[in-house]
């Protein structure tokens, strides 16, 4: 494929991965705030105590995805049909016995989920194994036919994937407010969220097969020993990935749950809406574009060449990164205050903590995408248990014996990412996958980190202390922020960003989609 389809086929993905993902966001907050209404806070941490069990139950899924993904680029730069067909199948029949896996584990699990809850369900109202089944049953219905979404995320042709799932979410969103203003009933919330993933699922499905007729022409065609060969090295190096990842990721609500209560879980859970709204409208501009890196990883392009790709994209989406993660900071208290009431709105320990750790997430997607672009996850094979380790114990130390509450959680997340995850993730793919050096990217991630956090910072003290909360304060706070963040960053760049390289420019950029 050329730079010019490449560019091309990286933009419709970017553009309308992150449209179709901006208007599912205010959905989603329409959604949040019928559901807080109607069924209050305690459903929604015990929601969201669900999503982090069935998390761990996800861990047999084992990162095949991801492995599948790279596995594909080669076939399909060259139009070799019967291996595309012949992984797609192999991949069919994984995903079944993964989906068997998790209902199982799932049942083992039901009984104790009463246990894992500080204060009990009684007062509830609900059967929480009744509830935690139908939850399940979404998760197991999630395997069913959505391995052919890989098959187009592959293709570069993401965005009828996105435009499915996004279609069909806000389609589940709105019946799922409809019946909690007619039946306020949590049972009913659950089964419309299962029906709706496994329609989606069969639709895209069916788009796929009228795309690709080949894979039912060649369903018996075998795997080649070089494609199974990769496959069982680089799945082993997933496996601690995908273990560190449940670690890291699923813990947080699990420990508040535990120690403090639903209550807890929920307060923290609007702040985290927030976020992931935000992390998936900026995922979809950064990730949209994770074929297209593929697809240059596999072609003759010179090692400068693919170099200096990076950096760009590293500059692009740390940019996007920083400003978000800054506005997030500055308006957020406005926002959750505006939407839910001032009881909702963290205070100044807490916003930071949290500004931050959405920071240091954001800045390592880049990264993390290459990686996945690559396929180099046997070399990142030891990194997931030692961050898993680092954030898992400092995370239960601080929520244990301190009165920190969900600092103390994130503070573990931060501590591993900035001792083990900076280092041993950007090691990875200067080293094996664009095979240059390693130093002067550290100096320019690192002055990333040491720049944005200081931004957050002097952000966070300046809402706490001006009166953040009001709107207009908020908006002027925001505004002046972004200005210091962006200023910052161009600054950085002058000093660390490396002179042998092309650097971004934007016109250049503009012009080109123009042509």
């Amino acid at each position: 494929m050329n730079k010019l389809t490449r560019t091309k086929a990286a933009t419709i993905n970017s553009v309308v991965a992150s449209t179709a993902q901006l208007v599912q966001l205010i959905m989603q907050f329409i959604s949040r705030s019928v559901f807080i209404n109607v069924l209050g806070a305690e459903f929604l941490g015990l929601n969201g105590l669900f999503l982090n069990l069935l998390g761990y139950l996800n861990f047999a899924e084992l990162g095949l995805g991801a492995a599948i993904t790279f596995s594909l680029f080669d076939p399909l730069v060259n139009d070799d049909k019967r291996q595309i067909a012949a992984i797609m199948n192999l991949f069919k029949k994984w995903y079944r016995y993964i989906a068997l896996f998790v209902s199982v584990g799932g049942l083992i699990l039901t009984p104790f989920v009463p246990q894992l809850i500080n204060g009990g369900v009684s007062h509830l109202d609900i059967n929480v194994h009744v509830a935690f089944l139908l939850a399940l049953s979404n998760t197991v219905l999630s395997y069913l036919l959505t391995y052919k979404r890989t098959l187009l995320l592959a293709d570069q042709k993401g965005y009828i994937n996105t435009l499915n799932t996004v279609g069909y979410n806000i389609a589940g969103q709105l019946l799922q407010i409809s019946t909690l203003y007619i039946f306020k009933n949590f049972y009913i919330f659950l089964v419309i969220q299962a029906v709706i993933m496994f329609v989606s699922n069969y639709h895209v499905s069916r788009v796929v097969d009228k795309l690709y007729p080949y894979l039912q022409e060649y369903r018996q065609e075998k795997v080649s020993d070089k494609v199974i060969g990769y496959m069982k090295k680089n799945i082993s190096g997933m496996l601690s990935a995908k273990m560190g990842g449940i670690i890291v990721n699923g813990t947080d609500n699990l420990l508040l749950s535990y120690y403090i209560g639903l209550t807890s879980v929920a307060m923290y859970a609007n702040y985290t809406m927030i976020i992931t709204g935000l992390t998936q409208v900026m995922g979809q501009l950064i990730s949209a574009v994770t074929s297209s890196i593929g697809n240059l990883g596999a072609s003759k392009e010179s090692q400068k060449k693919k170099e200096e790709v990076f950096y760009k994209y590293f500059y692009i989406s740390s940019l996007l990164s920083i400003l978000v993660a800054v506005g997030f900071s500055a308006f957020s208290s406005t926002f959750v205050t505006l939407w839910l009431g001032s009881k909702m709105v963290y205070s100044f320990l807490p916003l930071l903590i949290i500004s931050l750790n959405f920071v240091f997430q954001s800045l390592r997607q880049s990264v993390i995408n290459y990686t996945n672009a690559y396929g180099l996850y046997w070399y990142a094979r030891w990194k997931p248990i030692f961050e898993s380790l680092v954030n898992l114990v400092v995370s239960w130390t601080l929520v244990k014996y301190t009165d920190l509450g969900i600092s103390g959680v994130l503070i573990g997340t931060i501590t591993s990412n900035l001792l083990v995850n900076v280092f041993w993730e950007s090691w990875i793919v200067l080293r094996y996958g664009l095979k240059t050096k390693v130093r002067r990217f550290l100096c320019l991630y690192i002055s990333y980190i040491i720049g944005s956090a200081i931004v957050i910072f002097v952000t966070v003290y300046t809402v706490e202390n001006f009166s953040g909360q009001r709107f207009v304060n908020g908006v002027l706070i925001a505004l002046l922020a972004e200005l210091a963040a962006f200023i910052m960053f161009m600054i950085l760049n002058k000093i660390f960003y490396p002179k042998d390289l092309e650097a971004f420019n934007i016109v250049v950029l503009l012009k080109r989609f123009k042509s």
